[in-house]
């Protein structure tokens, strides 16, 4: 559902707001290594979020990238809007071009209901509520295994 350079540009800004609370701004270079992310895609999507005021950035020996407000004020929906726009949210399930609740293509309820769901899940949870559930340890933004002991 979500294009990949949404779905890097969610880990990138989890990781931005868990380095946050150590004062610390980011790299390109570290971020694309610790998420294991393509280092030049990732810059472009990062300054893409600065141009349109989701994160910031400052350049100079102590600059990189970071939240200049609060992980619990951007929401998933944002993001989402930010990047790739909201055409996913209206589009037919079957490609028609005029499907509607009065002209309906034979999946249109069905998919209504499940984008109405995601919009609902995207519009409530924020970044904040993604980086409690890394920090906690029941979730993880990168694809290393955990250790068996």
């Amino acid at each position: 559902m979500l294009s990949k350079t949404t779905e890097y540009a969610l880990r990138a800004i989890v990781y931005l707001a868990l380095q946050q609370e150590t004062g610390k701004r980011i790299g390109i270079k570290e971020l694309a290594q610790e998420l294991e992310l393509p280092s030049p895609f990732m810059g472009k999507i990062l300054q893409d979020l600065v141009r349109k005021g989701v994160i910031a950035s400052l350049k100079g020996p102590t600059g990189g990238f970071f939240l200049h407000r609060p992980a619990a004020d951007i929401t998933i929906l944002e993001v989402v809007r930010t990047i790739d726009g909201l055409e996913a949210f209206k589009k037919c399930g079957m490609g028609m071009k005029h499907c509607s609740d009065t002209h309906p293509c034979p999946l249109h309820d069905d998919i209504k209901a499940y984008r109405n769901q995601l919009l609902n899940v995207f519009s409530t949870k924020t970044m904040q509520n993604l980086v409690d559930g890394v920090a906690s340890g029941q979730y993880f933004i990168t694809n290393l295994p955990e250790t068996v002991l």
